[in-house]
């Protein structure tokens, strides 16, 4: 069984195994902020999902990321939905990601759920993102 909830701080080890770029003070920001979810198939860290706002206004996804062994059995569209949910009760009815734009699954996944690709840029290191744009009106 699913469940997704807001990271605890005794939850960086399962992130670290998860996504090991995360750091700690970062990590510590977000769960303040309550920007970062655990995700869990029964019982066990399957994955997180991270996000802050886009031009202050439009939730934005920035980390998402199932452990292998959890991808292809629903749990990251479970996931999202839950996500895009909690939004559209916040009031939002936008939602965007950045993907780097050699993550062929990733895009896939995103476009399979509705998300649009609205255009591109170049990062420090020159990686390539795409970005794309959901809208779900709220009524």
């Amino acid at each position: 069984m699913m469940k997704m909830r807001f990271a605890k701080e005794e939850d960086f080890e399962s992130v670290q195994m998860i996504d090991d770029s995360i750091i700690f003070p970062e990590f510590k920001k977000w769960i303040e902020n309550k920007q970062i979810y655990m995700i869990f198939e029964n019982e066990e860290a399957a994955g997180i999902l991270q996000y802050n706002f886009f031009l202050e206004k439009i939730p934005m996804i920035n980390y998402f990321s199932l452990l292998e062994k959890f991808r292809g059995i629903g749990t990251g569209t479970l996931s999202l939905l839950i996500w895009e949910r909690q939004m559209m009760e916040r009031m939002f009815d936008k939602f965007a990601v950045a993907l780097d734009v050699s993550d062929e699954g990733a895009i896939k996944f995103f476009e399979e759920k509705g998300y649009k690709k609205i255009g591109a840029f170049t990062v420090p290191d020159n990686e390539e993102k795409v970005l794309y744009f959901k809208h779900k009106p709220l009524f």
